[in-house]
């Protein structure tokens, strides 16, 4: 029995002395329960990414196919002069149900989604589904010059929008879904779940971190998966690839300057044909149905310029023969024209296929001119056609990555890997010179609507007022007696007392401080109304952002403020609490 109560001891001498070396502080156990709640969120975010990625391949691929339906059907009607108005009944068509009739107002979709993303705010709307869907199918399946990659991007990020209304998630956790949402967008339309996902880590989230990456992965294949079980596995670009020698990856660097300066020049005149069609009409519809008419017309004499180019492009390639240097700068022209006339004018359609088509031209006639001069080992022109690609797409997006992997994935042209870094790491180099921002954030940027990641302000946008508000404040009727008033003090563990009226709308607030002298003084009790000692404490609007708020804080001085809405009291938002959540959001960034 000695020598057992002797080891117990030992155990119990040895077991505090382990418990004492592992005693940590209450910051430690509190980045320890954040890692764990950060574990189960990415868990159930990967869930909710698997019903983004399904959404997003159905609705890829019902605007895909319907796309391929009406092109078919106006391409196999005879030749009439009449047709070069089909394009315009179908882009005023489908601006005026999507501006009009569902009310989506917003031109230019993607820039909202990434404002959405960047300010922390999901909140695009569900009618962009439908608004963009439609508005996309009538305007390209039309013979609109654009493509359906931003229309979809849309459509994606709204429908991620709406899954996390659905299910009452915060800001932060409604922004990764819209970004989930964007992931299978883009594969989905692609059949390319590398450039989804790059895509939206790169142009759209501008991070990585476990918390972004496994969910869009989950998003990504998902959509992929659902495309190519109804549609098949197919590749954009069909051609054979041999590898570049050290010529072409030299001039593979000039071909990066040519796409940049190429892609800069494109970006501009958007805004010169945007600007331009502002001072045609006030109505939506109209400048849509104008400048589908000119592309109309346009392409009645060059038909390859109309709908989405992509089979333009596959001719150009497998052609044996291939197109002469006159016939690809006709068509490189005449489509940077009408799609510079399209999106301009407002039709519904996205860059990411002009980007794509312009770049192949340029490509191609980089190459053919290479081939007039007495070099050797020099890669075909379809080659540089499809490196092109990728040179205009990062210069257009400002996005090298994005560009690299797409060209890779929509030709499995994998060989291509060096030349394709070559030529989008030069146009990007040459992008930053030429352009501040791409062709989605150049605007953004000029309103500081695009938050740099790891900063204050980036962190401060993840948070949401509504969601950190004190609403454990004892509330007080303007009228209520200072006799009554006691009984509301002894329920209370604040000091001050928001007053409301009847409606409950704010009016002011009753400091204890100043209700003191009058405690003692019973004389008084059924005298003195809260409405009578109370003061007038400015109020803050619910919609304000916090950089608002916090600049609002300083200006006046007070450690805490009510909120209203539309004059409605919320409820208190103190300094205390906004920095705890700010330092819980700084906490959980820097560990996913």
């Amino acid at each position: 029995m000695k020598w057992l109560n002797s080891s117990k001891k030992y155990i119990g001498e040895r077991f505090k002395q382990l418990t004492q070396t592992l005693k940590i502080s209450s910051l430690e156990k509190e980045l320890i329960r954040l890692r764990g709640v950060s574990g189960k969120e990415t868990f159930i975010m990967m869930l909710c990414a698997l019903l983004i990625g399904l959404g997003c391949g159905l609705l890829a691929v019902g605007l895909n196919g319907g796309v391929h339906f009406l092109k078919h059907f106006f391409q196999t009607q005879p030749q009439h002069i009449w047709l070069i108005g089909i394009p315009a009944v179908g882009a005023g068509l489908g601006v005026f149900i999507m501006k009009s009739v569902l009310k989506d107002l917003d031109s230019h979709g993607v820039p909202s989604v990434i404002k959405s993303v960047s300010l922390g705010k999901g909140d695009l709307k569900a009618r962009m589904i439908v608004s963009r869907f439609l508005g996309s199918l009538l305007t390209v399946g039309s013979g609109g010059s654009a493509g359906l990659e931003g229309p979809i991007l849309c459509i994606g990020g709204a429908w991620g929008a709406l899954l996390g209304r659905w299910l009452k998630m915060n800001e932060r956790q409604k922004k990764l879904l819209i970004s989930y949402g964007v992931a299978g967008a883009i594969s989905g339309i692609f059949n390319a779940p590398i450039t989804g996902l790059i895509f939206t880590l790169e142009i759209l989230l501008r991070e990585w971190s476990y918390l972004t990456i496994l969910p869009a992965i989950i998003s990504a294949t998902a959509a992929t998966e659902l495309s190519r079980f109804i549609m098949g596995n197919k590749i954009t670009f069909h051609f054979e690839i041999a590898s570049f020698s050290t010529t072409s990856l030299v001039a593979s660097i000039g071909l990066g300057i040519l796409t940049s300066l190429v892609s800069s020049a494109f970006s501009r005149s958007l805004v010169f044909w945007e600007e331009l069609f502002k001072k045609v009409s006030r109505y939506f519809w109209l400048r849509s149905a104008i400048g589908g008419l000119a592309v109309g017309i346009l392409g009645y004499f060059v038909p390859d310029i109309l709908f989405e180019g992509y089979s333009v492009t596959q001719d150009f390639l497998s052609n044996p023969i291939g197109p002469t240097l006159g016939v690809v700068l006709l068509f490189t022209c005449m489509k940077f024209i009408a799609c510079g006339i399209t999106l301009g004018s407002g039709g519904v359609g996205g860059v990411f296929a002009p980007s794509l088509i312009l770049g192949s031209a340029v490509g191609m006639c980089f190459g053919l001119l290479l081939h007039l001069f007495p070099l050797t080992n020099l890669a075909s022109d379809a080659s540089f056609a499809l490196i092109g690609m990728a040179g205009m797409v990062t210069g257009v997006m400002h996005g090298p990555l994005t560009g690299i992997f797409l060209v890779m994935e929509i030709t499995r042209g994998y060989s291509l890997i060096l030349p394709l870094m070559i030529i989008a790491s030069t146009s990007m180099l040459m992008s930053f010179f030429l352009e501040e921002g791409s062709v989605y954030t150049r605007e953004l940027i000029r309103q500081g609507h695009l938050v740099k990641r790891g900063s204050d302000a980036y962190v401060l946008h993840y948070l949401n007022l509504r969601e950190i508000l004190d609403r454990d404040f004892t509330t007080v009727p303007e009228g209520l007696l200072l006799g009554d008033f006691v009984q509301y003090f002894k329920r209370s563990r604040r000091n001050y007392f928001p007053v409301l009226d009847d409606t409950g709308n704010y009016l002011g607030v009753v400091l204890l401080d100043d209700i003191r002298p009058y405690l003692f003084n019973y004389n008084v009790y059924d005298l003195v109304t809260m409405g009578s000692i109370m003061k007038m404490w400015p109020m803050i609007e619910c919609d304000l952002s916090i950089d608002e708020v916090l600049k609002k804080f300083e200006k006046i001085g007070s450690w805490s403020l009510p909120v209203v809405e539309n004059g409605k009291y919320l409820g208190m938002l103190s300094k205390s609490t906004l920095f705890d959540h700010y330092r819980r959001e700084v906490q959980i960034s820097a560990d996913v």
